[in-house]
């Protein structure tokens, strides 16, 4: 039996919700972090005020919340593999809960940070490449994978090519990646009925 498309739908939108929630509380509550200049990693960060609470919030919860959401996606579409890999995309989120040192950069601790922050990408990036080429979908669904796909990319480019800063890039890869997980959730939400694959 597939999941309910309304309940992964509110799933998504719940994590993204959050996210955002927390970002707003925990950002005004730190007087020393700027929305534009410093990284959201910056909140869960050794010293920083309220970082505990940041790391649960932030990136344990909404990691949870996404791991579930990616799951039972792939189930809805009936791909395990796409299962698999959103699903791991939420465990590196939780796992960003490693607080970084931000006056030492090489140290385990924000190794292990950064680490988890790219193998959850390239879970993710994996998962939307599985969407775009599967021809049992409906095309909307494959067409918003690979454009979602295409402008991470090319946001990463920018900061490789210096057109833009590692602080904007991250902006970036935050709303690309939310963006996508509030529109599709959003879509299963307000069509309960429709079948997302072909097949039904």
């Amino acid at each position: 039996m597939k999941p309910n498309r309304a309940i992964v739908g509110y799933i998504g939108l719940v994590a993204v919700g959050i996210l955002l929630g927390a970002l707003v509380l925990f950002g005004a509550a730190n007087k020393e972090f700027s929305y534009l200049n410093d990284f959201v990693s910056k909140l869960g960060a050794i010293g920083e005020p309220n970082a505990l609470w940041w790391n649960l919030t932030g990136f344990v919860l909404v990691g949870g919340l996404l791991f579930a959401f990616g799951m039972l996606y792939g189930l809805l579409l009936s791909d395990r593999l796409l299962a698999v890999l959103l699903s791991l995309f939420g465990i590196g989120f939780a796992l960003t809960a490693i607080p970084m040192d931000m006056d030492v950069s090489d140290n385990a601790v924000s190794k292990a940070h950064i680490v988890v922050i790219c193998f959850g990408l390239a879970f993710w990036l994996f998962g939307l490449s599985r969407l775009g080429y599967n021809p049992h979908l409906e095309k909307r669904v494959r067409k918003r994978a690979n454009f979602t796909a295409i402008v991470l990319v090319l946001s990463m480019l920018g900061f490789v090519l210096g057109w833009w800063s590692m602080p904007l890039t991250h902006r970036l890869v935050f709303g690309i990646v939310f963006g996508w997980t509030a529109i599709t959730s959003l879509e299963l939400i307000g069509s309960p009925n429709s079948p997302v694959d072909k097949k039904g």
